[in-house]
């Protein structure tokens, strides 16, 4: 895992995952407080990303407070950003393939932007066999590593049937619930999916950005996979006590939590290593509610599902590697044929009309 400090409000908001590309997008979006959102359309390599960063400059110029939300499969990529001052706010989306985004309001909530208006439609047909030919290995290289991490979704479901009969989950609840002994009930339960961790074409990759933004941190260590069910735990302990909160879910499986930060009091619980967060913090080890020394036979079967699980993603980074490698071969051409210096213009258009209007 490479854990990335951005000094960002920096996040996820879809996975590669056991079940595929994985999105949460809607949830992210449609979120009531973003009044206006616009949808970017355009191949790869012609920009979107970094007409989204130059947008949040400028916006963060006039006063702005930026999210920024990074491609899961290339985290040096922009997925989106979400604007926000005062009471306003505004989202701007990568709204290509896999990440297709619908408007459900075109016109008057949401705008599309096509920045296919400045390629050189006869320069990338002299290249058609060619991006043709990469798209084919981009997309094999996805679907090899899908079904890799469909496998290592299984490896871990078979290691978790092991371990469930050694779990002292009462325990675990009567500690989740010391852990909110002092911790202020809210007004109002709500979620915000961001997600903190990914998987794609640069390996493992984790943003900082829980811990830079926490006043107390909670970093829980895994063991065989118990760490679930203590942060299932917090999670309901959170919506009782009606405590707003984000939330990060593991890339590959989903249901499970690897994160949440609560908005009011700063405290966040995360799951990780402990060379995975440089900031102050409490650790806590899940160790203490199996009981290991029970699990003498199951030992053998319940290690070989992890080596497996781990041998599985290696499996999945590598053909996402394989992805990276078509991915820029065909962002070289299109950036070839794009005109920038008109998109720029467009650009700085852009800005002006939504910034000083």
């Amino acid at each position: 895992m490479t854990i990335k400090s951005t000094g960002e409000d920096a996040y996820f908001v879809a996975s590669n995952s056991a079940r595929g590309f994985y999105s949460y997008y809607p949830q992210c979006f449609d979120d009531a407080r973003i009044e206006r959102v616009f949808a970017i359309k355009g191949g790869p390599g012609t920009g979107k990303s970094r007409f989204m960063r130059d947008v949040a400059n400028a916006g963060e110029a006039c006063g702005w407070r930026c999210e920024y939300i990074y491609c899961s499969s290339d985290p040096d990529s922009l997925d989106g950003i979400i604007l926000s001052k005062e009471e306003c706010a505004m989202a701007l989306i990568d709204a290509t393939a896999p990440h297709v985004y619908e408007p459900s309001h075109p016109g008057v909530r949401e705008e599309l932007i096509n920045l296919g208006e400045f390629w050189d439609r006869d320069k990338l047909v002299e290249h058609r066999a060619e991006i043709e030919e990469y798209s084919k290995q981009k997309s094999e290289g996805y679907r090899a590593a899908y079904r890799y991490l469909a496998a290592y979704g299984e490896m871990i479901a078979n290691r978790d049937a092991l371990v469930a009969p050694y779990l002292c989950l009462d325990a675990m609840e009567h500690y989740a619930e010391k852990l909110f002994f002092d911790i202020p009930r809210g007004y109002c339960f709500a979620e915000r999916h961001a997600l903190i961790r990914s998987v794609g074409m640069r390996g493992e990759i984790g943003f900082d950005t829980y811990f830079a933004r926490a006043k107390r941190i909670y970093l829980i260590e895994d063991c065989h996979g118990s760490a679930q069910y203590l942060m299932r735990f917090l999670y309901h302990l959170a919506e009782r006590r009606r405590i707003s909160l984000r939330i990060s879910h593991d890339p590959i499986l989903p249901d499970r939590i690897d994160g949440m930060l609560l908005c009011d009091s700063g405290i966040a619980f995360v799951t990780g290593r402990i060379e995975e967060c440089q900031y102050p913090h409490k650790r806590i080890g899940t160790r203490r509610f199996i009981e290991i020394s029970k699990m003498k036979t199951a030992k053998p079967a319940l290690y070989h599902a992890e080596r497996m699980a781990r041998a599985m993603l290696g499996g999945a980074i590598d053909a996402m590697e394989r992805v990276r490698d078509a991915h820029f071969e065909i962002e070289n051409l299109y950036i070839n044929a794009m005109d920038f210096d008109k998109k720029e213009a467009f650009t700085r258009q852009f800005c002006e009309g939504v910034f000083q209007s």
